[in-house]
C-alpha cells in the first residue's frame, strides 16, 4: 500500500468506530427508555387502584373554671385548665390512638372484618390549628369511607371509656377525701360537745353576755350607792330636826293611827289641864285636886298600857311624850309629816342598802364566773376553729363530687367532626398522569446522560483547554 491510501484507511476506520459507538449509545438509549416505559406501563396495570378517605375533626380547648363561695364556710374551685402543657398537644395523643391495636380491633368489629385486611390510618395534624386530618385506603370508595368512618367511631368510644374511667377514679379518690373529711368533722364536734358539757361554756357570746351584764351591774351599783348616800344624808338631816330615831317616829305614827289610844291620850289631855288649872288656887290636899291627879293618872297608865300593847314593848313616861304628837294649832299635823318623811326615809334606805348588798353578790358571783370560763374561752375558740375548718373541708369535698363532673374533657379534650368521611372518586394511588411524568422525566435523564458520556472527550479537551488558559 502507498502513502496515500494509509489516511484514507485511517479516515475509514474512524468513522466505523464513530459509527459504531454512535448505534451503540442510540441502542443503549432506546432500551433505557423502553424499559423505563415498560416499567411504567407495567405498574399501571398490574397495580390495583387504592381509594383514600379523608376525615377532618377538631380538637378542643380547656373549658371555664367554676367557683363557688360558701356561706361562712369557704369556697370550693374546680380548675378546668388542659392537663397539656404549652409545649405538649393533645392530638399527638390521638394520633396514637388511632393507630393503636385497640381502636384498631374495635374498628375491624364494627366492619366485621380481620384486624389484618384493616390499615393504620394516616394521621396529620394541620399546622396553626386545632384540626386532626385522618387518611384510611382501601380498595374501594365506599369501604375506604366505612374504615374511615369506623376508626373515628372507634377512637371516639376509646375516649368516652378513658373519660370514664378517669372520672370514676377521680370520683373514688374524692369519696375517699369526702368519709376522711366527714370522720374529721365528727371527731371535732363530738370534742367541742364534751368540752362544752363538761366547761359549762356553750359559746364565746357566753362570755360576752358576762362581761355586759357585769358592766351593767356595775353601774347600777354605782347609781345605787350614789343615791344611798343621798338618802342617808337627808335621813341624818331628818333626824337631827325631830330628835327622834326613825323607830320612833314609826311607834309614834302607829300610836296616832289607833282610835282607843287617841281617845284615851284626849282624856289624859283633859285630866292634864283640869289638874293645871286647880293647882292654880287649890293646895294639893284638896279634894277635886286629888280627884284630877288621880284620873291623870289613870290615864296615864292606860296610855301606857294601850302604847305597850300596840308597839309590844314597855314605855316611858318620857318617850311617850316624845311619841305623842299634838295636833292642837295644827302643829300635830306639821310633825306628822316629818315623821312621815322620817319614815319614808329610813325605807328607802333600807331598800337601797338591800339593793346594794345584791348587786355586791351579783357583782361577786359574776367575777367569780368570768374568773372561771374566761380561761376556757380559748380553749372553746379552739376547738370551734376545728369544727369551722372540717366543715369547709367537707362541704368543699362535697361540692367538689358535682363540680368535678362539669368537665369531663379536662385530659382528654372534646373532638368533634369538621368533614365527615369523604367518598372518594377517583383513585388516590396510582396516578396515571404522576407514572408518566415520571416516565418522561425518566427517560429525559437517560438521554441526558448518554448525550453527555457522548460528548465527554470534546468536553474534556475544551475543559483543558480552559484550564490552561486560565493558569497561563
Amino acid at each position: 500500500m502507498d502513502s496515500t491510501s494509509k489516511p484514507i484507511l485511517a479516515e475509514n476506520n474512524d468513522q466505523k468506530i464513530l459509527w459504531f459507538r454512535w448505534l451503540k449509545y442510540l441502542l443503549l438509549g432506546t432500551l433505557c427508555n423502553i424499559g423505563l416505559v415498560w416499567l411504567s406501563l407495567s405498574y399501571l396495570q398490574k397495580t390495583p387502584p387504592t381509594y383514600t378517605s379523608e376525615l377532618i375533626v377538631h380538637v378542643g380547648g380547656s373549658g371555664p373554671g367554676v367557683s363557688v363561695n360558701l356561706p361562712n364556710i369557704g369556697q370550693a374551685n374546680t380548675s378546668s385548665s388542659s392537663s397539656f402543657g404549652s409545649r405538649s398537644d393533645p392530638r399527638e395523643n390521638y394520633k396514637l390512638m388511632a393507630t393503636s391495636a385497640t381502636v384498631l380491633n374495635a374498628a375491624a368489629s364494627t366492619l366485621d372484618i380481620p384486624q389484618s385486611e384493616l390499615d393504620k390510618p394516616i394521621v396529620n395534624l394541620i399546622n396553626n390549628t386545632t384540626l386532626l386530618e385522618f387518611q384510611v385506603k382501601a380498595s374501594d370508595p365506599q369501604e375506604a369511607q366505612q374504615k374511615a368512618q369506623a376508626i373515628y367511631t372507634a377512637l371516639y368510644d376509646r375516649l368516652e371509656v378513658l373519660r370514664m374511667e378517669e372520672q370514676k377514679e377521680r370520683d373514688r379518690a374524692v369519696q375517699k377525701a369526702l368519709s376522711d373529711a366527714e370522720a374529721k368533722l365528727t371527731e371535732a364536734q363530738k370534742r367541742i360537745s364534751e368540752y362544752k358539757a363538761e366547761s359549762g361554756l356553750n359559746s364565746s357570746d357566753q362570755i360576752k353576755n358576762l362581761i355586759a351584764n357585769l358592766g351593767t351591774l356595775q353601774i347600777q351599783y354605782i347609781q345605787t350607792a350614789a343615791e344611798y348616800r343621798q338618802v342617808r344624808d337627808r335621813l341624818k338631816q331628818q333626824i337631827s330636826i325631830i330628835g327622834l330615831e326613825p323607830q320612833q317616829a314609826a311607834d309614834a305614827l302607829v300610836l296616832e293611827t289607833d282610835q282607843e289610844f287617841q281617845k284615851i291620850l284626849t282624856n289624859y289631855t283633859n285630866a292634864n289641864a283640869t289638874l293645871i288649872e286647880l293647882r292654880a288656887n287649890r293646895g294639893e290636899n284638896y279634894p277635886d285636886l286629888v280627884k284630877a291627879r288621880h284620873e291623870r293618872e289613870s290615864s296615864l297608865d292606860a296610855l301606857l298600857e294601850r302604847g305597850q300593847l300596840l308597839l309590844g314593848k314597855p314605855l316611858e313616861k318620857l318617850s311617850l311624850e316624845l311619841l305623842i304628837l299634838d295636833n292642837s294649832n295644827g302643829s300635830g299635823v306639821k310633825r306628822a309629816d316629818l315623821f312621815v318623811e322620817l319614815v319614808d326615809l329610813k325605807t328607802e334606805q333600807e331598800g337601797l342598802l338591800g339593793k346594794i348588798t345584791t348587786f355586791k353578790e351579783q357583782i361577786s358571783r359574776l367575777n367569780n364566773e368570768l374568773a372561771i370560763l374566761t380561761p376556757k374561752e380559748a380553749i372553746l375558740e379552739n376547738l370551734d376553729r376545728d369544727v369551722q375548718i372540717a366543715e369547709a373541708v367537707f362541704a368543699s369535698s362535697l361540692t367538689k363530687i358535682d363540680l368535678s363532673k362539669g368537665d369531663p374533657f379536662a385530659s382528654f379534650p372534646m373532638m368533634q367532626v369538621i368533614e365527615q368521611a369523604t367518598l372518594p372518586v377517583e383513585p388516590s394511588a396510582p396516578k396515571p398522569k404522576l407514572v408518566f411524568a415520571g416516565t418522561i422525566v425518566g427517560c429525559l435523564l437517560v438521554s441526558t446522560g448518554l448525550t453527555i458520556l457522548w460528548w465527554r472527550e470534546p468536553l474534556v479537551k475544551v475543559s483543558k483547554k480552559v484550564i490552561l488558559k486560565i493558569i497561563e
